[in-house]
């Protein structure tokens, strides 16, 4: 799912006439959440349709790390979110024999210490390299040199979208004060985390036949040289959005 939405045109603004044929383009945020393009939150993420993603490893044994210390405060910060995660069904409950620790990292644009971070320094070291070709910021350029109006996505915590195959869930467990959990969708932190990431999503723009849209991992451009054909990129992209690539 999408989190924002920002239109940009060169000739410097858009008239108030082309913001009214905007609105009815964008689902609202009151929709059921079948029809959501939008996201409320960093949790309120969809599912690619696509299939279970697998993430290979050279060893079959078992990483276990020991947990980091942590404060009082951080501890609660952390199950706070954990418990946001097993409800938007991002992670589960777990038994498995791997383990990964948990801190929590500086963020600063809100200025104080909650990005929830998994120390997956050591599994990494166990996986498979992933040669997927990332975006070439001059070649996206060039497609849009022609380009006279924009629109910017950005794709809701973008790798919470990516399913993971059952065998290699219980791989990417990490552990807390308090339990044990798998990932259940693709975690930040894991090495080829990316490569999975950008082929999926340059293969649906590719599948569906979307050559007004680039990506840049996350980031989605839907671009045109006219309001009026842009109005019609961005219907026919926000149509897919809520019916062929998500849940």
């Amino acid at each position: 799912m999408c989190s924002v939405l920002c239109i940009l045109s060169l000739s410097g603004r858009l008239h108030e006439t082309d913001h009214k044929d905007l609105v009815p383009l964008l689902p609202r945020l009151g929709d059921t959440p079948s029809c959501l393009v939008f996201s409320k939150d960093k949790y309120g993420v969809g599912a690619l349709r696509v299939e279970p993603q697998r993430i290979v490893f050279n060893s079959d044994l078992p990483v276990r790390l020991r947990p980091y210390r942590i404060s009082p405060v951080e501890e609660q910060e952390i199950k706070s979110q954990v418990e946001k995660l097993l409800q938007a069904g991002l992670i589960k409950e777990s038994n498995s024999p791997y383990s990964s620790s948990v801190t929590l990292a500086f963020k600063r644009d809100e200025g104080k210490k909650n990005r929830l971070c998994i120390d997956f320094r050591k599994l990494n070291a166990l996986c498979k390299s992933d040669s997927e070709p990332l975006p070439l910021m001059d070649s996206l350029l060039d497609k849009l040199s022609k380009a006279k109006i924009f629109s910017s996505l950005h794709l809701a915590s973008g790798y919470w979208h990516v399913p993971i195959h059952p065998k290699d869930t219980e791989k990417l467990a990490f552990f807390t004060n308090f339990s044990l959990y798998d990932w259940c969708r693709l975690s930040f932190g894991i090495k080829v985390a990316p490569a999975i990431f950008n082929r999926l999503i340059r293969g649906i723009l590719t599948k569906y036949k979307i050559d007004f849209a680039c990506n840049y991992f996350d980031d989605i451009i839907v671009y045109a040289s006219s309001q009026l054909e842009h109005w019609k990129h961005l219907k026919k992209f926000l149509k897919y959005v809520k019916t062929k690539t998500l849940n």
